[in-house]
């Protein structure tokens, strides 16, 4: 039922920031020009039984600036909407492509995708009535999708893709997300590999250097997508990917990106000095 699967393979089990650090290390050597895609809950933040109580450490957000600071495009890729995702991200403002890529915000342009008209109260209605015996379900209602999380039962989840299925069954215009102790309706439209390849074409940079960092399913699109540009796709956690490299856990993506700005932050300082002298030779 709900175990459909992707076209996923192994990829390289060894936790190896190491090996990241590397390539990027040759990326910075052609002078290539970096845009981050970062997914929110499993990647940045832990997650909680209550999606609401997430959130994205302090420590996380500083390296996240820094990273902006040193030209890095860093843009979230999320299943939350747009305005959660800011709230999560403050005081930072990121580009933020939410709901799955269905609502995305760059420098306050609007390149959400055309929703038809799609009868979503009632949908919420229908899922609340079908969850009156299992109050451990919660529903989350957004702008333009309902997401049913299991998370605090974890043994309720063929209940909840029963439940999902029957409303979705009654509305063909969406499909069923499957994700980490959640399941969604959202319009077809909703891809996060869409969405990347939207923004990538927004930017115009077909030189620079694309990396995705995400946990889950609803990842995989995206994934394929940076793989076909010959970027660093990175899985986080053990589970069958598309994606090329791995870590670990949410504290192994905040060590990489700490890393990776230092890195940046290290080349920044020696292409400083090399300029320097140049200049005082010229003088």
């Amino acid at each position: 039922m709900c175990s459909n699967r992707l076209d996923l393979k192994k990829s390289n089990n060894d936790y190896n920031i190491k090996k990241l650090l590397e390539i990027i290390s040759i990326q910075l050597w052609e002078k290539k020009q970096f845009i981050l895609f970062l997914d929110i809950d499993g990647t940045l933040s832990e997650f909680h039984s209550d999606p609401s109580q997430s959130f994205i450490s302090h420590t996380t957000l500083k390296i996240l600036e820094k990273l902006k600071n040193l030209n890095v495009q860093v843009i979230a890729i999320t299943g939350r909407s747009v305005k959660i995702a800011s709230q999560l991200f403050s005081p930072l403002d990121l580009p933020i492509a939410g709901t799955h890529g269905l609502e995305i915000k760059i420098d306050q342009k609007n390149l959400s995708k055309e929703i038809e008209s799609i009868n979503y109260p009632l949908i919420r209605e229908s899922l609340k009535q079908a969850c009156i015996p299992y109050p451990k379900l919660l529903i989350e209602n957004k702008d333009y999708s309902v997401a049913l999380h299991y998370r605090q039962c974890p043994e309720l989840e063929q209940t909840a893709y029963k439940i999902i299925k029957d409303v979705q069954l009654l509305h063909p215009e969406l499909k069923i997300n499957t994700g980490k102790y959640v399941f969604e309706l959202l319009p077809h439209g909703a891809d996060k590999g869409q969405a990347i390849h939207k923004i990538l074409q927004h930017f115009n940079l077909p030189t620079a250097f694309s990396i995705f960092i995400g946990d889950d399913r609803t990842d995989e699109s995206g994934f394929k997508v940076i793989n076909e540009v010959s970027g660093m796709s990175i899985k986080v956690g053990a589970e069958e990917t598309r994606a090329s490299y791995r870590l670990k856990n949410v504290n192994a993506v905040e060590k990489f990106l700490d890393l990776f700005s230092k890195l940046l932050e290290k080349n920044s300082l020696s292409t400083s000095q090399i300029l320097n002298g140049e200049n005082k030779c010229l003088n």
